[in-house]
């Protein structure tokens, strides 16, 4: 999320440096990225992003380091550097719905 009234392509700045960092920096356990702008769960805008990302195998990303949750720490501490947009990096619950009581 970009601030309020931000145009889309600072937005999409913001996103192309979310995939750059997992592309580069977590080759070892990220297979691809999916990213969209103008739209996020919160709702849509042009100051709304964000990223899908495809874990490699877990046989190809052995060690308690490249798990998901490892990731999604390493990525959110990158990601509070961002001074143009607060991004959150998390993992979603394993079985839908599961907690959202």
């Amino acid at each position: 999320q970009t601030p309020p009234g931000s145009s889309a392509e600072r937005t999409q700045v913001v996103v192309d440096s979310m995939r750059e960092y997992l592309l580069e920096k977590e080759s070892s356990s990220v297979s691809s990225v999916f990213t969209v702008t103008g739209f996020n769960f919160a709702g849509r805008g042009q100051s709304s992003g964000m990223a899908f990302i495809m874990l490699k195998p877990w046989e190809e990303r052995p060690g308690g380091e490249n798990s998901v949750f490892e990731l999604a720490k390493r990525a959110q501490m990158h990601f509070f550097s961002f001074k143009d947009a607060m991004v959150f990096a998390f993992a979603p619950p394993s079985v839908l719905e599961l907690g959202n009581a």
